[in-house]
C-alpha cells in the first residue's frame, strides 16, 4: 500500500515537473519573441529620430535662407537680377 502511494506521488510530481517545464519553455519563447520585437521597434525609432533630425536641420537651413532673402530685399533694397543683368563666366578645362 505504501508502495502504491509512493508510486502515485512520484507520478504526480513528475507530471507536475513536466507541465512546469513546458510552461517555463513557453514563457522563455514568448520573452524572446517580445524582446526581438522591442529591438526592431527601437531600431525603427532610432532611424526615424535620425531622419527627423535631418529634416529639422533642412527646415532650419531654409528658414535661414528665407530670412537672408527677406533682409536683403527689404532692408538692403536688393533685388534679383534680370536676364540682361546676369553675367555667366565659363572656365575652360585644363587639359
Amino acid at each position: 500500500m505504501i508502495s502504491n502511494r509512493g508510486i502515485c506521488l512520484f507520478i504526480l510530481l513528475s507530471a507536475g515537473c513536466l507541465v512546469s517545464s513546458v510552461h517555463l519553455v513557453s514563457q522563455i519563447y514568448d520573452f524572446r519573441v517580445s524582446f526581438s520585437a522591442i529591438e526592431k521597434l527601437n531600431k525603427n525609432e532610432e532611424n526615424l529620430s535620425f531622419q527627423s533630425n535631418l529634416l529639422l536641420s533642412e527646415v532650419e537651413h531654409y528658414r535661414n535662407q528665407l530670412t537672408i532673402r527677406k533682409i536683403a530685399t527689404e532692408s538692403l533694397a536688393m533685388s534679383l537680377p534680370s536676364k540682361k543683368q546676369q553675367v555667366f563666366v565659363y572656365l575652360k578645362d585644363k587639359e
